[in-house]
């Protein structure tokens, strides 16, 4: 068994994925202080199970996950992988037919470390059960640091018997030893437990049998306690029963009166109603006394203006007449549409209720009406004032303007006065000279950026390329990884199974094993894996040869027939490799025909027959003979006078079965090696091509820095130059923009002079017109006003309709009637209009009428105005006295809603109480129903004696019973009996632990029996080795080792040294580099002994000179032909005594490498 590599990722300093290849027995590390050397044990010490963050150079186990550098960010996850090879099978157990084992440990930061065991999760304690007896482990003496070297030797005795007891393998004893002791340690606590439980449980028995007696005296109070408690229900139901007529009666009675008074009310909205149309009639009236006397007032205007102004008769008269007309029209149309309108109001008698809407949507457009009109007056306001503060503005921009006339004018002046002077200076800049110098400078600088560009451009190109290739590195690796864990399973899978065949094959002769290995039998091929058989006859052949499959196949009995006298215990079965004769006919087959095989079967197997099936096989039965049988494809065995069937599951894999499986894995192994090989053939070819780019890579860098220099120096003096050119031009540019900038501000001051002085004239002209424009705001102002006092009169009148709608309905027949009346009244006006038509057409062919003719006309008419002037007063004093009479039904009319409203308000608070009892009812009967009284029964089983009172108080009775019993245990005599029961149990496992007590310590006394003689043996063993190494390294003297006391199992090693010429009494007075020698000595002779699969070795020749230096490397020269070391030093002398050499590197800061050197192949190199 050796280490074939390391691999870490992310441990300490080594953050990218890191193999370490052991490749021979001497393996050397080198490199600088500080550089990660001592790292790689820490990380062998970590993946084997170190526990103690201190052991590792750490204060937590997160310490060992790369923490980041200035150049790096630090990385979540640390892992280490140790490979061995395990060819030699030293590692027993479930891993004995893995010929590569792989160790890997992982951590991540704040949670705990992950082990795998050839890719598989795996616990800690399977990782140290693997490396017990192999001398491997955190604290073993396979890793030696320096400084421990010492420790070994100065190590108290306890401490020094650790060490041997690794060398002697019994460090799994002592593991099975302290697991037995802690068996027997939780055995002796389960029995004191049980004990302890026995004693209780008796107790508990005594109380038991009183409790169930007031538990069933307890069941018997609670049955009749239930039924009492749903007879009160039932009574509490009978009760609310009569509360809910009662209530029924009181809400009827409440309907009643509120009926009543709605009558009352009804009645009321009656004469409402009667009244509104007595007031509509009378305003009616009113309106059409109000339009006869704005006519007469119209009439008498107009006489009094043809007598005043007789020479404008003919043109009012005109126009008089055209309004007659348009009134006469605007009549006519309202009477049309009067009359379409009772038509209307007809049809719609019954579809009146809609125009709640109507009215609602008018009265909201009234209101928003009023809302605009004040808007608009609001508008009008802001106007007004917005024209005030304008006009004002107005006013003062006329005096600014004239100021602003007066500073330009100035302005102008001077930037005149400048111009010319920046024009001065200007003709003495000069730069044409300095330019030419330039040029050349500028042709060099641009020539290297093309350069530089080029370069740039093939480096990007090449970086791609490396970027590219390094994934396809990384694919490779993915690819390999996974090819190999895929033959890491099949081999898993076929070490596994053969490790099954194996033990098939071992486990019946094991007794036997020290005769078979004596007589040299133990070479010989088995039955079992030297045979082929049919397919489909598996089965069958296991169940005639299963007990055969590990004898053994001989040549010839003749040499062993004397050994059989020597045989002493066990079973072993002995097959001749001779042919075995077949002695079926031809007619019928033997199990031979199916079994391929070069070794000798017994003979037994000629005299049995082959039947596919158990009809064929009954069929043959009948034939046999005493020594002959038959058995079927499934494994049915049949003989002349018996039967025998396999056990077996047909679906299980059987031996045979196994060893088909087998030679399958194998070939597929093979298969995924040959992929495994391929795959790392491109690994290796990508690998290449990445090294060739970053090559090319690099070379590219350096002619990019060479031309980068030459670009950056001609740049320099080319910005000398420029500088002293950019600054004669800034010169130059500033007294040009400043030149362009004054005649730019000469022509807009010019242009806003101008401007100014237009601007002065509009103002003037806007003074003006602001006046004509306050008239207008003002008249604006007023009218706005009026429109809102009429818009809000309209949205009251709109108000009032909206009011009066709901009693519309009944008043719809006697609005026709107005209607009719009003239709009349304007064919009446129609006919008045038609005379006076008729009148003006003839005053206006009588215009040369004398004016006596008009005076009396205007007499007539104003006798008819103060008539009907009369008239309208006494019909405004009836339209006012129903207004009032109104006003009070209506207040009558609210209060009886009132009182309608509080009546059905008290009418609903019944019918809540009523709800609430109907609840009340219901709850009591769901309570009813969840118990297992059925309620009609519960009613009429009633006694008629019962009463609400007298069952609460037998209830309450009851309940005092039950608690007068005290604290019941209602489970008592299930509880006793399942007790009785518990201790019947308990007792048996008392009886049961005293005999496995028995037995493990048994087991202790055969544990410490085996410690005793290996420990003696390894003792004596390393103490004869160590007294021999001594002299050797010291060229004389003596040394060895010494028992602390007589007992065995618990003694010390104390460790007696006197190198020579020197009689020291302890190995305490000894020097550095003695100590070293010492231990190095010990250690060897342990190594020696048991020697582990590698030995690492931190620096332990640091205390010595040359001299041992050269002793101590031939001593390890000498022992690498069986033990593979690992060696860090910075002796030249030691390094050079390696085989392959390993540098560790940190040329990136905080991130340590490997390199490798094969030391054979590197001389052989520099020979050549």
């Amino acid at each position: 068994m050796q280490l074939k590599r390391i691999q870490l990722t992310g441990f300490k300093s080594f953050v990218d994925v890191t193999q370490i290849p052991i490749l021979s027995k001497m393996n050397a590390i080198v490199g600088p202080n500080g550089c990660g050397k001592s790292n790689i044990v820490d990380a062998i010490r970590w993946v084997s199970g170190e526990m103690s963050a201190k052991q590792l150079r750490g204060q937590s186990m997160s310490d060992v996950i790369f923490n980041g550098t200035t150049g790096r960010k630090p990385v979540g996850k640390a892992s280490v992988e140790l490979v061995f090879d395990n060819t030699d099978g030293r590692i027993s157990g479930e891993y004995t037919g893995f010929s590569e084992i792989a160790i890997r440990r992982e951590v991540i930061r704040d949670a705990q470390s992950d082990y795998f065991i050839n890719g598989v999760a795996a616990r800690r304690k399977d990782l140290v059960d693997l490396f017990l007896g192999t001398g491997l482990g955190p604290r073993s003496y396979a890793i030696i640091e320096q400084g421990m070297i010492t420790q070994l030797i100065e190590a108290k005795p306890e401490e020094l018997r650790s060490h041997f007891e690794e060398v002697a393998g019994i460090s799994k004893y002592r593991e099975r030893r302290r697991e037995t002791e802690t068996r027997i340690r939780h055995t002796q606590d389960n029995l004191d437990r049980l004990n302890d439980l026995r004693e209780e449980l008796v107790k508990q028995l005594r109380h038991l049998k009183r409790q169930a007696n007031a538990a069933e005296k307890y069941q018997e109070l609670k049955r009749e306690q239930r039924l009492i408690n749903a007879q009160i229900k039932a009574l509490q139901w009978q009760l609310y029963h009569l509360q809910l007529a009662e209530k029924n009666k009181k809400i009827n009675q409440q309907a009643l009166s509120a009926e009543a008074e709605l009558t009352k009310q009804r009645e009321i909205e009656t004469a409402i109603e009667k009244l509104r149309l007595d007031s509509q009639r009378f305003a009616d009236e009113k309106n059409e006394v109000q339009k006869q006397f704005y006519g007469l007032g119209s009439d008498i205007a107009r006489l009094e203006q043809k007598i005043q102004h007789k020479q404008e008769q003919i043109t009012e008269w005109k126009q008089e007449l055209l309004q007659s007309e348009a009134l006469f029209e605007e009549l006519n149309e309202n009477s049309n549409a009067q009359t379409n309108q009772i038509q209307k109001l007809m049809e719609s008698v019954l579809e009146l209720k809609p125009q709640e809407n109507t009215l609602q949507n008018e009265f909201e457009t009234a209101n928003q009406n009023v809302q605009n009109a004040d808007s608009r007056m609001q508008e009008s306001q802001i106007a007004w004032d917005q024209f005030q503060e304008k006009a004002a503005q107005t006013n003062n921009a006329v005096d600014i303007a004239k100021n602003n006339i007066q500073h330009v004018e100035l302005q102008i002046k001077n930037l005149i006065a400048k111009k010319e002077q920046c024009q001065k200076r200007l003709s003495e800049c000069d730069i044409d000279t300095l330019s030419l110098e330039i040029q050349p400078l500028s042709d060099q600088t641009y020539s290297l950026k093309e350069k530089v560009n080029q370069v740039n451009l093939i480096l990007e190109s090449l970086s791609k390329q490396i970027s590219a290739q390094r994934i396809l590195c990384e694919k490779n690796q993915i690819e390999l990884s996974s090819v190999h864990g895929e033959l890491q399973k099949l081999e898993a899978q076929y070490a596994s199974l053969d490790a099954v065949q194996q033990s098939k094959l071992k486990d019946q002769y094991t007794d036997a094993l020290p005769w078979i290995k004596k007589y040299n039998l133990d070479g010989h091929l088995q039955l079992g894996k030297s045979i082929q058989v049919d397919s489909g006859w598996e089965l069958a052949v296991e169940t005639i040869l299963g007990d055969y499959f590990d004898a053994i196949c001989v040549d010839h009995f003749d040499s062993l027939y004397q050994t059989l006298d020597h045989f002493e215990q066990g079973q072993v079965t002995l097959l001749s490799n001779s042919p075995t004769k077949n002695h079926a006919s031809s007619s019928e087959q033997s199990i031979l025909s199916v079994i391929h095989t070069k070794v000798g079967l017994p003979e037994f197997l000629s005299h049995i027959f082959i039947a596919e099936d158990l009809n064929s096989a009954l069929t043959m039965q009948a034939n046999l003979k005493s020594s002959e049988s038959v058995i079927t494809r499934s494994g049915i065995w049949l003989g002349f006078n018996w039967i025998r069937v396999s056990n077996k599951n047909k679906t299980e894999k059987n031996f045979l079965m196994r060893e088909k499986s087998l030679k399958k894995l194998q070939i597929e192994i093979e298969n995924q090696k040959n992929i495994l090989l391929e795959k790392e053939n491109l690994l290796n070819k990508a690998k290449t091509d990445l090294k060739s780019l970053e090559l090319n890579r690099d070379t590219e860098q350096q002619v990019y820095q060479k031309t980068n220099t030459a670009l950056n120096e001609a740049q320099i003096a080319l910005t000398k130059k420029q500088s002293h050119l950019d600054q004669f031009s800034q010169q130059k540019e500033r007294l040009f923009l400043d030149i362009q900038q004054i005649h730019s501000e000469i022509e807009r001051l010019e242009f806003d002079l101008k401007n100014t002085q237009e601007s002065v004239l509009k103002l003037m002209i806007t003074q003006e017109t602001e006046n004509n424009e306050r008239a207008n705001l003002l008249t604006k102002k007023a009218n706005c006003s009026s429109e809102l006092a009429a818009m809000r009169t309209d949205a009251q009148l709109k108000k009032q309709r909206a009011d009066e709608w709901f009693i519309q309905l009944r008043s719809n027949e006697n609005q026709l009637s107005v209607l009719k009346q009003t239709v009349a009244s304007n064919q009446k006006q129609l006919i008045q209009l038609s005379e006076r038509r008729a009148i003006l057409n003839a005053q206006l062919s009588e215009t040369q009428a004398p004016i006596e003719n008009w005076t009396a006309e205007l007499q007539s008419v104003l006798t008819q105005r103060i008539s009907i002037e009369s008239v309208l007063q006494k019909v405004d004093n009836q339209l006012r006295s129903h207004q009032e009479l109104l006003k009070r039904q209506e207040t009558e009319r609210d209060h009886l809603v009132q009182l309608v409203s509080t009546l059905k308000e008290t009418q609903q608070q019944l019918k809540m109480e009523q709800q609430e009892i109907v609840v009340r009812q219901a709850t009591l009967k769901e309570q009813l129903l969840e118990t297992d009284f059925v309620f009609d029964t519960l009613l009429s089983e009633l006694p008629p004696e019962a009463n609400l009172a007298e069952w609460e108080a037998r209830g309450n009775q009851l309940q005092i019973s039950i608690e007068h019993l005290g604290p019941i245990n209602l489970a008592a005599i299930e509880e006793y009996k399942t007790i009785d029961e518990r201790k019947i149990y308990l007792d048996q496992q008392y009886q049961d632990l005293v005999e496995a007590l028995e037995i493990l310590q048994g087991a202790i006394r055969k544990i410490d029996q085996e410690t005793r003689h290996l420990f003696r043996e390894t003792f004596d063993k390393v103490n004869e080795k160590f007294r021999q190494l001594f002299p050797r390294i010291f060229n004389g003297g003596q040394a060895e080792l010494e028992l602390t006391e007589d007992n065995i199992l618990t003694t010390g090693i104390t460790v007696k040294a006197q190198p020579p010429g020197k009689k020291n009494a302890t190995i305490h007075l000894l020097s550095g580099g003695e100590k070293t020698l010492t231990a190095i000595a010990l250690m060897f002779a342990m190594f020696q002994l048991n020697p582990a699969p590698f030995c690492v070795l931190d620096e332990v020749d640091a205390p010595l000179d040359d001299l041992n230096v050269r002793r101590f490397c031939n001593l390890v020269k000498e022992m690498s032909t069986e033990i593979q070391f690992l060696i860090i030093s910075h002796n030249k002398t030691t390094i050079d005594s390696a085989d392959h050499l390993m540098g560790v590197t940190m040329q990136e800061p905080g991130v340590s490498r490997i390199v490798s050197v094969d030391i054979q192949e590197a001389i052989a190199l520099a020979e050549a």
